[in-house]
């Protein structure tokens, strides 16, 4: 299984330039003072990382990627000084690695230059099988269905996306006294204290995608939200009820 780690700091991505093809762990080494995550975006139609970069001068605030990019899961909002893993399986071609966390004023930060080229190149050694999951998570529309029911300690969580648009999966540990709805609201200006603290989880990862997420999880109350924006009418997935409670024994 291959590895790639990725620190990210303030505003800019440090990683490889070329992987091989297969089940890739990535590592998000977070040494910046914001939240950060890593985005894949897999290129087809024969474009680059520079043809990425002139579309995104282009785009109008909130516009969805170009269709010629397809969502492929990274390691989702490592806390500074944190890290966070994640196994997916990469195709050979072309990519950009972007980070599309908004800092304070809702301006991502792919737009403050947190994006960097990867080449993923055909694989000249056996293939690596998956880790092996003792826990499973279906994405679907607007929901996830959690298979069987997550205790504290550690796990590898098995993703998959059997929906047609791309979700996400951002776990957060709750205050006391505090809801998923109670986050979901903070996001929006970010001012004072945050009611949870972000525990990790995958960016976006297109239909039909698998990943694997190591958790370890104290016991306790933990919102799950997808804060994707949905393609048909703009409105993030947390808007159309992609987001739920649960509870860590």
């Amino acid at each position: 299984m291959g590895s790639c780690a990725r620190p990210a700091k303030d505003f800019a991505f440090e990683a490889p330039d070329t992987v091989s093809a297969g089940m890739v762990t990535i590592t998000l080494v977070n040494q910046g003072p914001e939240l950060h995550h890593v985005q894949l975006l897999h290129l087809t139609d024969g474009k680059t990382a520079a043809d990425f970069g002139a579309a995104l001068k282009a785009m109008q605030p909130g516009a969805p990627p170009p269709p010629w990019t397809h969502e492929v899961a990274g390691p989702n909002s490592a806390v500074p000084g944190g890290e966070q893993s994640i196994t997916p399986q990469l195709e050979p071609g072309n990519y950009t690695i972007v980070c599309f966390i908004p800092s304070a004023g809702q301006v991502p930060h792919v737009m403050k230059g947190v994006r960097r080229p990867l080449t993923v190149f055909p694989a000249t050694m056996p293939a690596t099988p998956a880790p092996t999951a003792d826990i499973t998570v279906q994405m679907t529309d607007y929901a996830w269905e959690i298979t069987p029911e997550i205790t504290a300690g550690k796990h590898i969580v098995k993703l998959e996306n059997t929906a047609t648009p791309a979700h996400a999966l951002f776990i957060a540990h709750l205050a006391p006294g505090k809801t998923p709805m109670d986050l979901a609201h903070w996001v929006e200006k970010q001012a004072g204290p945050p009611p949870a603290k972000p525990i990790g989880g995958i960016a976006g990862m297109s239909k039909g995608a698998v990943v694997y997420l190591p958790v370890n999880l104290e016991p306790g109350e933990y919102g799950i939200f997808c804060f994707l924006s949905d393609a048909k009418d703009g409105q993030l997935h947390v808007e159309h009820g992609m987001i739920k409670q649960i509870s860590v024994k």
